[in-house]
C-alpha cells in the first residue's frame, strides 16, 4: 500500500489527501482505518487486489473472501447499467467523482453510495489499476427525503427565502396554492416582487428580529395572496446558513377566519351575558314565587294535619305532596342544569368559545327555560288544589294498622279518578294481615302503583281491571300483588322503571318519579322488596311487594316529617 500514492494521477490524488490528509504513512493509515469502503481492481480482469476494513463493515465480506477474485463475482452492482456508466467514464477522464450508485451487500440489502474512482499505476503499468471510495449515505439520503416530503405537504404555507433581499429559494404546496402560482413563477423573485408583504414595515421588523434571536415565534403580520387578498397571519421562522448565505425558512399560519370568528363571538358574548342576566334575574323571581308557595303549602299542611276528620284523606295528600314536589324537584333540577350550562359557557370562553358552542347553549338555555316554565305552572296549579286537602300527620307515623281496610280507604279516596278512567279494582286482601308499619308510606305505595297502571297500562277509552291481592308467604311475610290487564311494558324500558325520571310519557305529564319514589319507601322505610313482571300485550303488569309483619326500626321513627323528607330525598 506504499506504492499506491505514488501511482494516482496527480489530480485524483490530491483530492484523495485533501480529504484524508497528507503524508504517505498517514494515506497508508487511513486506507485501512477509513469508514468508507475503499477497494483495489485491476482493469484487465477486474479482481479485487486490496480491500479496507470500510469495504467489509458496509458490504458485509470479509477482505480475504475478496481479494483475488473478480468484483463482479460477489454482484455488488444493485444497478448493473450504474457500473456500465461509471467505468466509461473513469476510462475516458481517468477518474469520476461524486456518482450515486445503488450497491448490494453481502445479505442482500441495497445501501445508497457516493462513489469515487480513479485509475492509478502499480509497478511501473500506467493505468493498470483502479482504486474505488464508497461512501454509505443511505440513511442521510432518508432523513433528506423525509425533510423534504415534510416540508412539501405541510397544510401550513412554508417558505425559504434569502434574508438579506427577501428572494424565494424553496416554496411548498401550500404556498403555491395560497399564491395561485406555480412554483417555477416564485422562485427568484423577492417578496417585493410579488407584492406579498402589505406593509413592508412587517417584514423589517421580522427580519431585525431574527437578526437578534435568530428564531421568531407567532409574529403577527398582513400579506397579499392570490387575487390581492389580504390575510391575517402569523409567522414561525428560524435563520440558518447556507453557503454563505443567510437563509430564513417560515411558516405562515393563516389567521383570518379565527380572528373574525373571535371578533363576533366577543359580540355575541356581549348580548349573551345581558340575555343571561335577565334570564337569571327571571328565574330568581320564579324561586321566590315557589318558596312563597312551598311556605304557604307547609302551612296548610300544619293546620289540616290536625283535623281527624281528614284522616281517610291522608294517602291522597300525600300523593298530591309527591305530585307537588316532582315539579319542583324538575324546576331545582333545571335551575342548576342552567347554572352548569353558565359556568361551562364562561370556562369556554376562557379558552376559545366556538360558534356550535354558543349555538349549543342559546338552544339548551331555550329548552331549559321552557321547561322551567311549565313546571312552575303545574306546581301553582297543584298549591291550588292542596289548599282544600288536609293530611292525617299520623299517616307517616308508625302504627299497627289492617291491611284490608288500609286498603278499602285507599279505593275510598281514588274512587273519583277510577270512575272517570273507567277502571274497575278487584280486591282479595287477607284480613288477619295486621302490620306494625307506615300506613302513610304504605298508602302512597299503591296509589302510585294503581295511578301508573291507569296512566300507562290503559289507553283512554279502555275499560281495564286492576286487582289488588294481599296475602302471607311461608316465611310470615306480607306478599301484596299489584295487577292490570292493560298493555305491559316493553321489554328494553322493564329494568329501568324504577329509575328516577325515567318516563314513557315525556311531556305528557309524566315525571319518572313515581315509581322510583315506590321503590325507595318499599325497600326503606318499609323495610320491603319489590319487582315487576310483565308480558307486552298478553297479560298485562304485576308488581309483586313483599313486606316484613313488622317495619324495621329507623333513628327518625318520631319524626313526624319523615315521609315527606323521604319524598323530598328522592325528587
Amino acid at each position: 500500500m506504499g506504492l499506491l500514492s505514488r501511482f494516482m494521477p496527480p489530480a485524483f490524488k490530491h483530492w484523495i489527501l485533501a480529504e484524508l490528509g497528507d503524508g504517505e504513512e498517514k494515506f497508508t493509515r487511513v486506507f485501512h482505518t477509513s469508514a468508507d469502503w475503499i477497494v483495489i481492481t485491476r482493469i484487465s480482469d477486474s479482481k479485487i487486489v486490496e480491500a479496507n476494513a470500510g469495504f467489509e463493515t458496509i458490504s458485509g465480506y470479509s477482505r480475504d473472501e475478496v481479494i483475488g477474485h473478480p468484483i463482479k463475482d460477489f454482484n455488488v452492482w444493485a444497478v448493473p447499467e450504474q457500473r456500465v456508466e461509471l467505468v466509461q467514464e473513469l476510462m475516458a477522464k481517468g477518474h469520476a467523482r461524486d456518482y450515486l450508485a445503488k450497491m448490494r451487500t453481502k445479505d442482500g440489502s441495497i445501501r445508497d453510495c457516493l462513489v469515487n474512482c480513479a485509475l492509478i499505476a502499480l509497478k511501473g503499468n500506467v493505468n493498470s489499476h483502479a482504486v474505488w471510495i464508497a461512501r454509505d449515505i443511505t440513511d442521510q439520503l432518508i432523513a433528506s427525503e423525509q425533510s423534504s416530503a415534510a416540508f412539501r405537504l405541510t397544510p401550513d404555507c412554508m417558505t425559504i427565502s434569502r434574508l438579506k433581499d427577501g428572494t424565494y429559494i424553496e416554496v411548498n404546496s401550500a404556498f403555491e396554492k395560497a399564491m395561485g402560482m406555480h412554483r417555477k413563477d416564485i422562485i427568484g423573485k423577492t417578496a417585493q416582487d410579488l407584492n406579498v408583504w402589505n406593509s413592508a414595515d412587517d417584514r423589517s421588523k421580522l427580519v431585525s428580529l431574527l437578526r437578534q434571536n435568530a428564531t421568531v415565534i407567532d409574529y403577527p403580520a398582513q400579506i397579499k395572496l392570490g387575487h390581492n387578498k389580504t390575510r391575517d397571519i402569523l409567522i414561525n421562522c428560524t435563520l440558518f446558513e447556507s453557503r454563505g448565505d443567510e437563509l430564513m425558512i417560515a411558516v405562515l399560519h393563516d389567521v383570518t377566519e379565527l380572528r373574525a370568528a373571535t371578533k363576533e363571538i366577543l359580540n355575541l358574548n356581549t348580548n349573551l351575558e345581558r340575555r343571561v342576566e335577565e334570564r337569571t334575574a327571571e328565574l330568581q323571581a320564579a324561586n321566590l314565587d315557589l318558596k312563597s308557595a312551598l311556605e304557604t303549602l307547609n302551612i296548610a299542611k300544619d293546620q289540616l294535619v290536625q283535623s281527624e276528620k281528614l284522616a281517610a284523606l291522608g294517602s291522597l295528600v300525600a300523593g298530591v305532596a309527591h305530585e307537588l314536589n316532582t315539579p319542583i324537584g324538575n324546576s331545582l333540577t333545571v335551575a342548576s342544569t342552567q347554572e352548569e350550562m353558565l359556568n361551562r359557557l364562561v370556562e369556554q370562553i376562557d379558552t376559545g368559545l366556538k360558534r356550535s358552542d354558543l349555538k349549543k347553549f342559546v338552544s339548551e338555555i331555550s329548552m331549559a327555560t321552557d321547561i322551567l316554565t311549565r313546571n312552575l305552572m303545574r306546581a301553582g296549579d297543584l298549591v291550588t288544589s292542596f289548599k282544600h286537602v288536609a293530611v292525617d300527620r299520623t299517616s307517616s307515623k308508625r302504627r299497627r294498622f289492617s291491611l284490608a281496610e288500609l286498603t278499602s280507604e285507599i279505593l275510598l279516596t281514588m274512587n273519583p279518578t277510577l270512575s272517570k278512567k273507567k277502571c274497575t279494582i278487584q280486591t282479595e286482601v287477607n284480613d288477619a294481615i295486621i302490620l306494625d308499619s307506615f300506613p302513610g308510606a304504605l298508602g302512597q305505595v299503591l296509589i302510585n302503583l294503581i295511578n301508573n297502571a291507569i296512566v300507562h297500562g290503559f289507553d283512554s277509552d279502555y275499560a281495564g281491571m286492576i286487582s289488588i291481592s294481599a296475602n302471607f308467604t311461608e316465611d310470615q311475610h306480607a306478599i301484596i300483588e299489584v295487577q292490570d290487564n292493560g298493555k305491559g311494558i316493553h321489554p328494553d324500558n322493564l329494568r329501568r322503571v324504577f329509575e328516577p325520571f325515567f318516563t314513557t310519557r315525556l311531556g305528557q305529564g309524566g315525571s319518572g318519579m313515581g315509581l322510583h319514589i315506590v321503590h325507595n319507601l318499599v325497600t326503606g322505610l318499609l323495610g320491603g322488596k319489590i319487582s315487576v313482571l310483565s308480558d307486552q300485550g298478553i297479560h298485562g303488569t304485576t308488581f309483586k311487594l313483599i313486606l316484613p309483619i313488622e317495619a324495621p326500626y329507623i333513628d327518625a321513627d318520631n319524626d313526624t316529617n319523615q315521609l315527606p323528607n323521604d319524598t323530598r330525598s328522592n325528587m
